[in-house]
C-alpha cells in the first residue's frame, strides 16, 4: 500500500450493492476497498479533467 502524502478522510454513503461490489473487487485484487476507491477517483478525475480542467492537485 502506498503511503499517502496528505490524506483526507472521505465519508460517503453508497448503496449496499456498490459496497458489495467494492468488497468483491478488493478481495479478488488483494487490495483494500480504500485502494479501489482511490483508483476509481483517480481514473474519474483524469477523464473529467479533459472536459473541465482541474487546476488543484494532481488530477
Amino acid at each position: 500500500m502506498k503511503k499517502l502524502e496528505k490524506p483526507v478522510t472521505l465519508f460517503a454513503a453508497i448503496e449496499e450493492s456498490q459496497h458489495e461490489a467494492l468488497r468483491y473487487i478488493a478481495y479478488k485484487e488483494k487490495k483494500s476497498i480504500a485502494e479501489i476507491v482511490r483508483e476509481a477517483i483517480e481514473n474519474y478525475t483524469k477523464n473529467v479533467s479533459k472536459k473541465y480542467p482541474i487546476h488543484a492537485g494532481k488530477a
